[in-house]
C-alpha cells in the first residue's frame, strides 16, 4: 500500500462510558466504519530497557515507567475483528504483570463476547499482544482465524530456538511457543503485506521483531494506521526516534522502521493507534525538531 492510499485521515471520536466499570471504551469513526479502542491493563517497565535514555528522561518517564497496553476491535458485515489479543491470563504474564489481563471485561463492556470474534490480525507475537489468544491449553476466541506474518512466526517457533535463545528469553520463547500449539489450527499465515478484506491490510514494519506489522484500516475517505510496538512510550520514541528497547530484535533495524513510519503517519496526516501510548493511544503526530510529537486525538 502506498503512502498516497493513506490520506484523508479525519476520525471522530466518541467516548463510551461504562457504568459497569471505572474504565472508559472509545470508539472512533474511520468514513462510515467504527472502530474500538479497549485497554488491556498497564505495566510498569525499568526506565533503563529504554536504551540511550538520559537520567533526565528517566526522571521524567519514572523508574518504572508506566506503559499502556492497547488493543483494538472493529465490526463488519458478519466479522468482528480484534487487533492483537491482550495479555491473557497465563502464569508467564500474571507473576510478573498483574496488572494486565483486562480485554476480555472490556470487549464485554461494548457488547462483544470471545464467541463473535472472528478474525484476530495481530502485529507481533510478544505475549503481551499474543498471550490472550488462549486460556490453558484451549483457544479463547473458538470461531476466530489468527492472522500472523509468516516471517513472525517461523522465528518464534524456530526448532530449537527455546533452548538456544539468550538464558533470559527463554521463559518468553517457551510461552510463546505452547501458545503457538494451542492456536495452530486457527492460524492464517501472510507474507507481511496482505488484503485481509473489508478494509483492513497489513504493511511490514520489522525491526522489533522480525515480522512485526502494522496494520490499516481503509474507511474510504479515511485510513487508520495502528503502529504496534513502533513506539513504547510517547515521552521517549517521538522525539527521540533514535532511542532504542530492550526488547527490540534488531534494535537498527527497529529504528530505521520507526523513523520512516512517523515520517509517513505525519507527512499524510493520518490518525494512528499505538500499543503502548497512554489509553486509548489514539492520536496524530507532526515534526519537532529532529524528531516527532504525538497529539492524543
Amino acid at each position: 500500500m502506498s503512502r498516497r492510499q493513506f490520506l484523508g485521515t479525519s476520525l471522530a471520536g466518541t467516548t463510551l462510558a461504562l457504568a459497569s466499570r471505572a474504565v472508559a471504551a472509545t470508539r472512533i469513526n474511520v468514513g462510515e466504519k467504527q472502530i474500538y479502542a479497549l485497554s488491556d491493563g498497564y505495566f510498569d517497565m525499568p526506565a533503563n530497557m529504554f536504551l540511550g535514555t538520559p537520567e533526565s528522561l528517566k526522571a521524567q518517564i519514572g523508574d518504572p515507567a508506566r506503559i499502556a497496553a492497547n488493543t483494538y476491535a472493529y465490526r463488519v458485515g458478519n466479522r468482528t475483528i480484534l487487533f492483537d489479543a491482550g495479555a491473557g491470563t497465563s502464569d508467564f504474564i500474571t507473576k510478573a504483570f498483574p496488572t494486565v489481563g483486562e480485554l476480555p471485561d472490556e470487549l464485554g463492556s461494548v457488547g462483544i463476547s470471545a464467541k463473535d470474534v472472528t478474525d484476530i490480525v495481530i502485529t507481533h507475537m510478544h505475549p503481551d499482544h499474543v498471550g490472550g489468544l488462549a486460556i490453558a491449553d484451549r483457544m479463547a476466541f473458538p470461531n476466530a482465524q489468527i492472522h500472523i506474518a509468516a516471517d513472525e512466526w517461523n522465528f518464534w517457533n524456530a526448532s530449537g530456538f527455546a533452548t538456544g535463545a539468550p538464558e533470559p528469553m527463554r521463559p518468553m520463547v517457551e510461552n510463546v511457543q505452547s501458545l503457538s500449539n494451542v492456536i495452530e489450527s486457527n492460524v492464517s499465515l501472510h507474507s507481511g503485506s496482505a488484503n485481509l478484506g473489508d478494509g483492513v491490510s497489513v504493511l511490514p514494519a520489522p525491526g522489533h521483531t522480525p515480522g512485526h506489522t502494522a496494520i490499516v484500516l481503509d474507511g474510504g475517505h479515511e485510513q487508520f494506521v495502528i503502529v504496534g510496538d513502533l513506539t513504547v512510550h510517547e515521552d521517549v520514541h517521538f522525539a527521540n526516534p533514535n532511542f532504542g528497547w530492550a526488547l527490540d530484535v534488531d534494535g537498527e533495524q527497529a529504528v530505521a522502521t520507526r523513523i520512516s513510519m512517523l515520517d509517513m503517519i505525519a507527512t499524510e496526516g493520518l490518525t494512528m493507534g499505538a500499543a503502548h501510548v497512554t489509553k486509548p493511544g489514539l492520536g496524530r503526530v507532526e515534526r519537532k525538531g529532529s524528531g516527532f510529537r504525538f497529539l492524543p486525538l
